[in-house]
């Protein structure tokens, strides 16, 4: 008996387990898992990895072959819900999966440059947080926890060290946070420094001049066009991988700001470089 109570414990120590989705991102989890049995042939529901609590983070990949990962397409990312009170930008990424699906099945799957990309969305990044309509995780605040060329102390949340990790598994030529609501495209920099401007700086403004004509939001770089930040999940894929980054902030997160703001990111998206 003591033997066998003495392999159970150790059996016990070395295996991992994962909880469930609850509550609202539960509803998240049912919804993503209804859009890849809708389209098999396109749409994929795998987890990045877990937070603090052992959940499960759940992403959906969206391609002509979403089973497993191909290097050989242009990858692209978005990312929701860094902060828990702002469930418009988890509308945003439910929203944005749903016409992106619906553009694989037109003919603009041929036309545009969809059959060479793969799609990573994360609709709920900060899990806890969701579920209680609180900003924080663990009291911390989830887009301050990056690493970045001002930011030492970072990966205190294992949701943000699981995120870091995923985005080095292969190449983002584009990466978007969602968030709210001023109404804005932020790009980097977004630390504080005397100068916030990057050597894209020109190519960001000439981009974003058209993006916003399609919803008529502002845009700058972040340090100056909200208030700047130190640990930011924008600075960071900028700034480690090299990709063209966004940080969204709808205005009000409703269905109609939700709406209009889907083909902007989508524009968005068909003007960034990709080599």
């Amino acid at each position: 008996m003591k033997i066998f109570s003495l392999f159970l414990l150790v059996v016990v120590a070395h295996t991992s387990f994962s909880a469930e989705p609850t509550g609202r991102y539960k509803t998240i989890y049912d919804g993503m898992m209804a859009l890849q049995n809708a389209h098999p042939d396109l749409a994929k529901v795998f987890s990045i990895g877990t937070n603090d609590e052992g959940t499960e983070l759940y992403a959906m990949r969206i391609s002509t072959s979403p089973a497993e990962v191909d290097h050989s397409k242009i990858g692209q990312f978005i990312v929701a819900t860094h902060h828990g009170n702002e469930g418009g930008s988890t509308l945003f990424a439910m929203e944005f999966i749903k016409d992106l699906l619906n553009r694989y099945q037109s003919d603009e799957l041929w036309k545009a440059n969809l059959g060479n990309m793969e799609w990573t969305v994360l609709p709920v990044l900060n899990v806890s947080g969701y579920n209680k309509n609180n900003r924080h995780e663990h009291g911390q605040d989830p887009n301050r926890d990056y690493p970045g060329p001002c930011s030492k102390n970072y990966g205190k949340l294992k949701s943000v060290r699981t995120l870091i990790d995923f985005m080095g598994t292969r190449t983002f030529a584009g990466a978007v946070t969602a968030h709210g609501y001023i109404g804005n495209y932020t790009y980097p920099w977004g630390f504080y420094t005397d100068n916030n401007n990057t050597l894209d700086e020109n190519r960001y403004r000439e981009m974003f001049k058209k993006v916003a004509e399609v919803n008529g939001y502002s845009y700058g770089n972040a340090g100056d066009a909200i208030y700047p930040a130190n640990g930011t999940y924008e600075d960071f894929v900028y700034w480690k991988h090299g990709s063209w980054s966004l940080l969204l902030e709808l205005r009000n997160g409703s269905a109609k700001d939700v709406a209009g703001t889907v083909p902007a990111i989508a524009k968005f998206f068909d003007l960034i470089d990709s080599t």
